[in-house]
């Protein structure tokens, strides 16, 4: 295990964190006379970033700023200083998470943290930020603070129930102005504040809005404000109102949804004028009914275990290698016997600072009992189990003999019939079942089996993926993996299960490993953009396609995913362009379709018109051509050739209500007779969803 470096007067015990401008450390200042204090956190600018002004000014900013800020909501300033030309900030050293990672923790498993959880949550961090507001300099002047980062990401929950408002980075104030250059946007897109994307003055309101978004986030599972492109969430935030939350979540107490929709109101002066207001208006909507720290501090820990935790572990290496920490030869042997036996604590500084532990001085870092010229330890007596054993009686010996040669024979009619079957035998037997999740069952087998080639795991793989049967996939791929660590297909099996589990962060990592196994294949880029498009990130899986279709440019099913991705993400320019080659080169009826769609955006109908007639008549089994043909029939003027494509697309539409919608609306501005019954269908496939559907279409 690795011992403490220096730096300045700090020893540094271990890095606990890497982020795109900083590292940080846990380690502590040894004072000149040789006393220690507290275990802190120390942020040091990469290398590469400490010649670049900027980000120096901006680095400095956050230190300043938050130096002058005493709360026990906001993190705590110790030191600001510099060590040659490198500047480092000194801070006390917080153990948990970020209130995104809980998030997403949740998230991978379809959860959202629970709302008293959330409530107490966001409530601390506002009574942090609160008082940041309020904060002075040195000499009584009014910081007129605003944070421009006020996100889930910048909020740290404690494996004690902590809360702690972090990174002031690109704060501004009234006094130092802000880290961050004239005329740049700068903070998370989709917290931002309608005056701050249209560049308008800003103030501490703009972080009261950024708190609403997160407040609308945790009561409906979803942002307030999305959009394809970043263009068009910040055209949603500058001019529309967010639907209320009642709309995704009727559960959602109409007190509490006034709080969120005041929030957000544009205009500054609309919204609450401070977060304290904020605070007050959240608690009563409620009842006072919010989670408390204790209940938070277990709650964090209950998702974030320390045994498989990498930051408990490198928390615990730095205590494991600190030679002022008390039974250090313990934690040595057992570093993580700290954080399963000791509540995780959060050092508080300034008036929230604990009373100082009695000095201590700094230990040598070699033991004495290694020390040159130590007499060697005498021998330890022999315990009854150590000490050597009496020969036993030779007729014994020959008894037992043969008793081991009867157990042998014994044993080998045993094993025999206990010997795995043949990898191929197990594989002939999958093929032959009938029964997919059967067939798959027997297929998982083959992973145990020293003798199972490539050829017969990859089938395996594509059973238990056909039968959907993800958590045996899982654990295929997993087992896969250990045989085969330099295979791509057992990390592409696991991206495909772990999405169709919802375990978006593990598919993530699948993806990326399998990418890193070839800088030319095709699939990990295949299976990135299907991941993509589950999260709704349209503009992702149109990057992900597009590497794909430079890799594998002849690859039809590529080209024609790519150009309906473009299409959907109204790059209509780049959809022709991907699409018309496949088109004249080999006349598939999916690029015939979505082409045809493509030029009909693009006002041209008669190519349009052309492009979908060929595509229904290639593939009368294709629902989207027929859905597109009537759109291009319609507008054509030929309503009952429309409706004659609309009614066949709806046929084989299963639960997809598209056609009977522009069906529904067709007879609607025709005011035909028909309506009612277009409409009572919809209501009869779609539910609840159906009502609202045909109700849009009413008369």
């Amino acid at each position: 295990m690795l011992e403490p470096t220096w730096f300045g007067s700090y020893r540094l015990a271990s890095r606990i964190a890497t982020g795109g401008m900083a590292e940080v450390y846990a380690g502590r200042r040894v004072r000149d006379d040789g006393s220690l204090g507290p275990m802190v956190a120390v942020k040091r600018l990469l290398p590469h970033h400490a010649k670049t002004p900027a980000i120096v000014r901006m680095f400095l900013n956050e230190a300043r700023i938050t130096s002058q800020i005493h709360h026990p909501n906001v993190v705590g300033i110790l030191e600001l200083g510099q060590v040659g030309l490198e500047p480092f900030i000194a801070m006390e050293l917080l153990e948990g998470k970020s209130f995104e990672e809980l998030r997403a923790r949740l998230a991978e498993h379809g959860r959202r943290v629970p709302s008293r959880i959330s409530l107490f949550v966001l409530c601390e961090a506002c009574r942090g930020l609160g008082s940041a507001h309020q904060a002075r300099d040195e000499s009584g002047q009014l910081l007129s603070l605003v944070h421009r980062d006020f996100t889930p990401d910048n909020v740290h929950v404690g494996f004690d129930g902590a809360v702690k408002v972090i990174d002031f980075g690109i704060a501004r104030t009234a006094t130092w102005g802000s880290g961050t250059e004239p005329g740049i946007l700068k903070g998370k897109f989709f917290y931002m504040s309608p005056e701050m994307v249209l560049g308008r003055p800003v103030d501490s309101r703009a972080d009261l809005f950024a708190a609403g978004v997160m407040l609308y986030e945790q009561l409906c599972g979803r942002r307030p404000f999305t959009g394809m492109t970043v263009e068009e969430v910040l055209k949603k935030i500058a001019v529309t109102e967010p639907a209320p939350p009642s709309t995704h979540d009727p559960a959602v107490p109409r007190a509490l949804e006034a709080v969120v929709m005041k929030a957000l109101r544009k205009e500054p002066a609309e919204r609450y004028q401070s977060l304290e207001e904020l605070v007050e208006a959240l608690l009563a909507s409620v009842g006072g009914d919010v989670a408390t720290s204790d209940e938070l501090g277990a709650y964090v820990r209950a998702q974030f275990p320390a045994e498989a935790d990498e930051r408990q572990k490198a928390l615990a290496t730095a205590r494991a290698i600190d030679p002022s920490q008390p039974g250090r030869d313990a934690l040595r042997a057992d570093p993580m016997a700290f954080a399963r036996t000791t509540p995780s604590t959060t050092l508080r500084v300034g008036a929230h600072e604990p009373s100082p532990a009695p000095t201590e001085h700094v230990p040598a870092f070699v033991r004495s009992d290694t020390l040159p010229g130590r007499p060697a330890p005498a021998p330890r007596p022999m315990s009854p189990s150590t000490a050597p054993a009496k020969a036993p009686n030779r007729s014994v010996v020959v008894f037992a003999g043969g008793l081991a040669l009867i157990a042998l024979a014994a044993g080998g009619i045993w094993l025999s019939a206990m010997r795995p079957k043949p990898a191929a035998e197990v594989w002939a037997e999958a093929k032959r079942q009938t029964d997919a999740a059967s067939a798959a069952k027997t297929a998982a087998e083959l992973v145990e089996l020293s003798d199972a080639t490539g050829e017969q795991l990859d089938g395996a793989a594509e059973l238990l993926a056909s039968a959907k049967d993800w958590d045996r996939a899982l654990s295929f791929a997993e087992d896969w993996a250990k045989r085969s660590p330099q295979a791509m297909e057992p990390k592409l099996l696991e991206a495909r299960a772990a999405m169709a589990l919802r375990l978006g962060k593990r598919a993530e990592g699948a993806v990326k490993a399998a990418a890193a196994l070839s800088a030319t294949d095709a699939r990990p880029d295949l299976v990135l953009a299907e991941l993509r498009e589950i999260q709704g990130d349209a503009p992702g899986a149109v990057e992900a396609l597009e590497r794909a279709h430079q890799k594998k440019p002849d690859d039809v099913r590529v080209t024609v995913r790519l150009g309906r991705l473009l299409s959907q993400a109204a790059r209509l320019d780049d959809a022709a362009r991907v699409l018309e080659p496949v088109v004249k080169q080999q006349k598939d009826p999916e690029a015939l379709a979505e082409l045809g769609f493509v030029k009909f955006r693009k006002e041209q109908y008669p190519e349009a018109l052309r492009l979908l007639t060929s595509a229904a008549k290639a593939r009368p089994d294709s629902m989207v051509a027929h859905y597109y043909l009537g759109a291009a029939l319609y507008q054509k003027g030929d309503v009952e050739g429309a409706r004659k494509a609309y009614e066949q697309a709806d046929a084989l539409a299963g639960l997809d209500s598209r056609p009977l919608e522009a069906w529904c609306e067709l007879e609607k501005q025709q005011e035909s007779p028909r309506l009612d019954g277009v409409r009572k269908r919809l209501e009869q496939r779609f539910g609840k969803e159906g009502a609202a559907l045909a109700k849009k279409c009413a008369p």
